[in-house]
């Protein structure tokens, strides 16, 4: 089960992106626990496609790629932003960063899913998590 979904960069759409997702996982016996960790990172990722990779710009669009296979789920968030370097984002788990803004969303992520990639543009990030079924 794969599938593709474009929507213009606005917040206001990521609902519409993440309701359908969530319908896919139901539908392929995902459990309630996993369906909330990927909905969070889900709603992340797209939050910082819109916000920081397309500067809120609605004529810029954000792709979200999503597959299912082996028990696996997939989902790629893709910007039109110009990207940038993982390597940059700050750890807010050190003392001077913990009231610092930035770097929780990408924290959050690396923390519920199985694996995490960033393409070397900087503007797709890809998320793989294993399912355990109900």
């Amino acid at each position: 089960m794969n599938k593709t979904i474009i929507i213009e960069s606005d917040l206001d759409r990521i609902k519409q992106v993440v309701d359908q997702v969530r319908s896919m996982l139901e539908q392929a016996g995902a459990r309630e626990s996993d369906v909330f960790d990927i909905r969070l990172c889900l709603e992340e990722a797209l939050i910082n496609a819109i916000k920081y990779g397309n500067k809120f710009d609605k004529e810029k669009n954000v792709r979200v790629d999503f597959d299912y296979r082996d028990s696996r789920i997939f989902l790629s968030v893709e910007d039109s932003g110009n990207g940038f370097d993982i390597g940059s984002v700050p750890d807010p788990t050190l003392d001077e960063n913990i009231l610092k803004g930035g770097g929780r969303g990408v924290f959050l992520i690396r923390y519920l899913m199985d694996e995490l990639k960033f393409n070397k543009r900087g503007n797709r990030i890809t998320m793989v998590k294993s399912l355990k079924q109900q």
